[in-house]
């Protein structure tokens, strides 16, 4: 955990003290750092506030990275996904990753991927190690499903697509009907933005075993009525469904909570330790 002394822009600075409001200090902190007229930042200051700003992240940011180098360990896999990282950067920025790289404040693009790219993807992993052990208890808990709607102004015209999209191929051929009110929702959970009265139904969508159009029209809320076709209920391909829910925030912060958890995560600064807590109560007691 060679980063977990916060030293932001201030390395080498760094020396034991105990007033203030935190008891971290820098060298020499009263030394002005930039003046004028009514103007006077010191070392000290200028150190308070990027730890004000950046402080809980960047601590939180190195403890979960320490944490992933010792639970992720698979090369290969580490290596494949910061490649797809890399070509999906580059990619967005004209295929010149080190002008990127510098434009954000890098020296280059190997250091962007060192310092930015890299623990990003350690994380990643870290994730969807926890998530792949416990695979079948969070598809429940996070009410994951995936599934096709159609959305029409008349129950009366919902029930007349059940009744009648028997095949996954009838249904899709009503959404091509409707196509400007029909969509493949792909998968999601308790935590996607749906209207609210589908997120009330999820629960019991979820737990539906068998593709097909649902028994019953959703009433949405805002009167409209909302079709289905519940598809892949054996949930076959496991990587997809892996992927969903390392998206899913909540969950991101709740197996980063069990991580630090597991590995003891304390921090001695009281002020740091409450701005990690306002990030989330599940990072630290």
């Amino acid at each position: 955990m060679k980063k977990l002394a916060i030293l932001l822009l201030c390395s080498g600075l760094l020396v034991a003290c105990s007033s203030s409001s935190y008891s971290v200090k820098v060298t020499d902190g009263s030394s002005e750092l930039i003046s004028g007229e009514g103007i006077k930042i010191t070392k000290q200051d200028y150190f308070e506030e990027l730890l004000d700003t950046y402080g809980s992240s960047k601590v939180l940011n190195d403890v979960l990275t320490a944490i992933a180098d010792k639970e992720v360990t698979d090369e290969k896999e580490i290596n494949k996904l910061l490649k797809e990282r890399e070509d999906m950067y580059a990619k967005y920025a004209n295929g010149d990753l080190d002008s990127y790289a510098k434009s954000i404040g890098y020296e280059s693009k190997d250091e962007y991927i060192k310092e930015a790219l890299l623990p990003d993807v350690k994380q990643e992993l870290l994730r969807n190690k926890y998530i792949k052990e416990n695979l079948d208890n969070l598809l429940s808990q996070y009410q994951v499903v995936r599934f096709k709607k159609i959305i029409v102004s008349k129950e009366s015209t919902a029930l007349t697509i059940i009744s009648n999209a028997k095949e996954e191929k009838d249904f899709d051929a009503q959404m091509k009907k409707y196509a400007d009110n029909a969509e493949d929702a792909g998968i999601v959970t308790k935590n996607s933005s749906l209207d609210e009265n589908l997120i009330k139904k999820l629960e019991t969508l979820s737990k539906v075993e068998k593709d097909g159009v649902y028994s019953d029209p959703i009433t949405l809320s805002d009167n409209t009525f909302a079709v289905l076709y519940i598809y892949d209920t054996k949930k076959e391909n496991k990587n997809e469904y892996i992927d969903a829910l390392t998206s899913d925030q909540e969950l991101q912060t709740e197996v980063e909570g069990i991580y630090l958890k597991k590995y003891n995560f304390k921090v001695n600064d009281s002020k740091i330790k409450d701005a990690i807590k306002q990030l989330s109560s599940q990072y630290i007691e």
